[in-house]
């Protein structure tokens, strides 16, 4: 089954009008995923896209500008995707589904989705520049790479190389 199908399988957008539309999420375990611990999820998503959100049963409702619910109703597709992929959605992940929307209707950005599939855990890039360097572990023997503390090189780097041993090969 595609991720597409996925998509529409769990996730229905109705809009009420021009500043309100209505999401319900049909899996109760992606939705928890979404919503997050006391709603933290939905509350940091209302603040980065200056919407109301509100929360009951199955149902998120985003009030605000036209614009606004566009990039939210994106930033929740995003996360349902990254749940289809990793199966959990971390804190980081609300700031990037919003910041990944807003740069697509800036620019036009070319789509970034490199995973890595661990035994305990899946990791995606968070940034293009994190996809061209798991791109290039994966296809040459050396890499070598140059950037500030804490933006994952060492991280990714073993994260290919379990991979690749976990797949056997060389």
């Amino acid at each position: 089954m595609s991720e597409i199908s996925k998509l529409d399988k769990n996730l229905i957008i109705k809009k009420i009008d021009n500043t309100t539309v209505n999401i319900s999420v049909i899996d109760n375990e992606m939705l928890m995923a979404i919503v997050g611990e006391f709603d933290q999820n939905l509350k940091n998503l209302a603040k980065l896209t200056n919407t109301d959100i509100y929360f009951r049963g199955n149902s998120i409702t985003c009030k605000g500008d036209k614009e606004k619910i566009l990039t939210f109703c994106e930033a929740i597709k995003f996360l349902i995707n990254k749940y289809f992929l990793t199966n959990i959605i971390e804190k980081e992940d609300i700031v990037l589904s919003v910041k990944k929307n807003l740069e697509i209707h800036q620019t036009n950005v070319k789509s970034f989705k490199q995973l890595i599939k661990t035994p305990k855990k899946s990791v995606i890039a968070r940034s293009e520049k994190q996809s061209d360097y798991i791109k290039a572990l994966k296809e040459n023997d050396i890499v070598m790479s140059l950037g500030p503390a804490g933006t994952g090189k060492s991280f990714l780097a073993v994260s290919v190389a379990v991979t690749l041993l976990m797949e056997k090969k060389n």
